[in-house]
């Protein structure tokens, strides 16, 4: 995903006119994140907790995932977010109010608790959401006040000369849900469900962060991938608002989900149009070609 021109203009006005911040200190102390722990793949997917957690993927420390025990609150952390720089018809040079994010929830056929199942941003995004939020006069909740006192405490993000400012841009924050069975409100998570988001989103974060594993994939869907394949893929993102004319996010988005997205229900070649030996076929070739990554372990 990248940053639009428009919207880095933004955040230098920000940084012109000298915001500052529109929480009063109290409310920070309404909602907080917990210390980070360093731990593997299996231990992440394993973690079982009435409770938010947040680990450091080990050996990764650019990437950051916080766990969150419902979809519920996973969603008012992020979805202010997932609106501004994933999906299309939302504004991108403005963060949207409390009753314009529901709507345009509502607009696209999703709840609070089905907007995203799961998440990942560079630090870069969170500091455009945070200085336009402050722009607009727009009063965060208590989970996005968390959110950020944690990148200003983990050194990930500071605040200097009236707004805020990456330190660590190409850092990731992943987010996903504990396993439910839906009796705490919203749909149930089952526990495939949560490897595949994990998973998922996992592979978003060795994107940003791996240069060798995103330069193979830009090359893998412009050079490998045909025309059709590549048309196909971009209808079936843009069915769930993704921009389609976004190249970048076409990419990350395709390698994720032809890759690392294991359970069916979410990902199969009907949801393409195409045919289970080409979505295969197309794998086969994926994994021929896959470069000495960390992610290799995590081949299906």
């Amino acid at each position: 995903m990248k940053i639009s021109p428009a919207i880095a203009g933004l955040v230098l006005a920000v940084c012109l006119i000298g915001a500052v911040p529109s929480d009063a200190a109290a409310q920070d102390q309404e909602y907080a994140l917990p210390q980070t722990t360093s731990t593997d793949f299996n231990s992440i997917l394993n973690n079982r907790s009435a409770q938010v957690t947040v680990f450091e993927y080990a050996g990764r420390s650019l990437i950051r995932i916080i766990d969150f025990p419902t979809l519920a609150e996973q969603g008012r952390m992020f979805n202010r977010v997932v609106a501004l720089i994933e999906r299309i018809g939302a504004p991108r040079e403005r963060v949207l109010t409390n009753e314009e994010l529901a709507g345009f929830i509502r607009s696209v056929g999703k709840t609070e608790n089905t907007f995203a199942y799961g998440n990942d941003f560079l630090v870069a995004e969170l500091v455009v959401f945070f200085n336009l939020a402050d722009l607009g006069g727009i009063q965060l909740n208590a989970e996005e006040i968390a959110l950020r006192r944690f990148l200003l405490e983990q050194r990930l993000i500071t605040y200097r000369n009236g707004f805020y400012q990456s330190i660590t841009p190409q850092a990731v924050i992943l987010s996903i849900p504990q396993e439910s069975d839906g009796s705490r409100g919203g749909p149930p998570v089952s526990a495939m469900a949560r490897r595949t988001i994990l998973t998922h989103e996992i592979s978003h974060a060795e994107f940003y962060t791996n240069p060798l594993y995103a330069n193979y994939c830009r090359q893998f869907w412009r050079s490998v991938m045909t025309e059709d394949q590549r048309t196909a893929f971009r209808k079936f993102l843009s069915k769930s608002s993704y921009n389609p004319d976004n190249e970048e996010m076409m990419v990350n988005e395709s390698q994720a989900y032809l890759i690392y997205t294991p359970d069916p229900r979410a990902f199969n070649a009907r949801l393409l149009g195409m045919k289970d030996k080409d979505i295969e076929a197309l794998r086969v070739k994926f994994w021929a070609g896959f470069p000495d990554a960390p992610l290799a372990e995590l081949k299906r």
